[in-house]
């Protein structure tokens, strides 16, 4: 599996493209799935999100949600380079890519 990061705007109303919005929900999904699993720390994604809120546009909120609710009811991550849906499995591996992925995220926003 292959995850690239999804850089997020870090100035409010500076929206994302919908494939990188909808990549960003549906990987948060996963993120998700990895937290219940134990495969890495719980709550951290919630916290992302909410710490992220305030730079995200309303069609970023909206596209994120779509992406989201995708992910969580298909087991799948969107691949925004491939314009394609992959599954995704919590496993070991692919939860430590979901980690350094959050990690990059709070790297942005400086925490």
């Amino acid at each position: 599996m292959v995850f690239l990061i999804v850089i997020l705007p870090i100035a409010p109303a500076q929206a994302m493209s919908r494939y990188v919005a909808v990549s960003a929900g549906s990987f948060f999904a996963a993120a998700a799935r990895c937290e219940e699993q134990n495969l890495i720390t719980p709550g951290q994604a919630e916290y992302l999100l909410r710490a992220l809120d305030p730079y995200l546009s309303k069609s970023d909120k909206e596209n994120m949600a779509t992406g989201d609710a995708h992910g969580k009811k298909n087991s799948q991550v969107f691949v925004e380079a491939e314009k394609k849906w992959v599954s995704f499995t919590p496993d070991a591996t692919s939860c430590y890519r979901v980690q350094g992925v959050l990690d990059d995220y709070r790297a942005q926003l400086g925490e």
